[in-house]
């Protein structure tokens, strides 16, 4: 009998292959995005799977156990590279990290902050560890990082409300101020090519619920593009999830030039399918409260409506549309790759 793997649906989907009629591919490829809920499966806290890199190993490895994902998102938090660069953070026991304290709540120490090392500096280090760690251990799926964006790190040291009125008042020092930020998205992302380990940004603020899509275009796209360019001179695939609503900005997420592109619930599946045919990997969009509630019958039907919409001779991944809720119940989540199992089959 065939033995199918997450990394054969994986590369399937990425070579854009037919996939009903490769004989190594069985259903569709699919994962959750969990990252803090995990933490439950090993009975530690939130802010322990946060701090202590060995057991935000042992909780992905349980929750890979657990859910069989045909990947392993290390789905940790965004503020590793802002606290490294000066902010200060509050580690909640069962939440994520909150900045108390922005390094760039006055604007002008900007020219005082220096690039920090991924190798050295911060929680980075650990976080570097724990990938070579758990693909150590999973081996048979891919094991992918994700990591914070330009605009993402611009908001964590600036604050979201100051800079989107210096994007309106000072365009120059937002344009300054992503430079950095660029340079800073793509040291971590050498980083991990250090380690043998694709990007992918996360960059939750940069959709049309938070920003208008001229916003995007003038201070986010060159930036995206910037470092999708640099990293691919290096024969890298680079990874691109954005939040929220992006109908408006989804072709220019394909024109940055990423591999592969993540939308949320709120995002056109259908209208991303069309965009993304034969130029990236579509990933999305199962909507993340169906992982808090108690209709199975729901989340099936979010799941069938993907499949429905989503071709089979195009690269696509069934995931959910953002990162899973931390007190999301392990059952729930569980449903999730078993309706998969039933509905994805080829």
């Amino acid at each position: 009998m065939e033995s199918y793997t997450g990394k054969n649906r994986i590369s399937a989907a990425f070579k854009k292959t037919f996939t009903d009629k490769d004989p190594k591919i069985d259903r569709v490829p699919a994962y959750p995005f969990t990252g803090q809920c995990n933490a439950q499966l090993i009975g530690a806290s939130i802010r322990e799977i946060l701090q202590d890199h060995r057991l935000f190993v042992k909780a992905q490895v349980a929750a890979y156990e657990r859910y069989k994902p045909d990947i392993v998102l290390m789905q940790r938090d965004l503020l590793a590279e802002v606290e490294a660069l000066g902010n200060e953070l509050r580690f909640p026991e069962n939440g994520l990290c909150i900045t108390t304290k922005a390094a760039l709540e006055d604007k002008g120490k900007l020219n005082s902050l220096k690039l920090a090392d991924p190798a050295k500096d911060g929680r980075m280090p650990d976080y570097l560890a724990a990938i070579v760690e758990t693909k150590k251990i999973i081996t048979d799926v891919p094991i992918s990082p994700i990591i914070a964006g330009p605009w993402t790190i611009a908001i964590g040291l600036r604050g979201a409300t100051e800079l989107i009125r210096d994007a309106l008042k000072d365009p120059e020092y937002v344009h300054e101020l992503m430079a950095f930020t660029t340079q800073m998205s793509i040291k971590s992302g050498e980083a991990l090519l250090s380690i043998n380990a694709a990007p992918n940004y996360s960059e939750a603020p940069a959709s049309c619920s938070l920003i208008s899509p001229d916003m995007y275009r003038t201070f986010i796209f060159p930036y995206h593009k910037q470092i999708v360019d640099h990293l691919k001179e290096k024969k890298t695939g680079v990874g691109l999830h954005v939040c929220g609503y992006v109908d408006p900005i989804l072709e220019d997420i394909v024109n940055t030039g990423a591999n592969n592109i993540s939308i949320d619930a709120p995002s056109d599946l259908a209208k991303a399918v069309e965009i993304t045919r034969g130029k990236a990997v579509l990933i999305g969009n199962v909507d993340t409260f169906l992982f808090l509630s108690d209709d199975r019958e729901a989340m099936k039907q979010a799941i069938k409506n993907c499949l429905d919409v989503a071709p089979k001779d195009s690269g696509y991944i069934l995931a959910s549309g953002c990162e899973v809720p931390g007190i999301a119940p392990p059952e729930k989540i569980a449903w999730f790759m078993e309706l998969v199992n039933e509905l994805g089959r080829y």
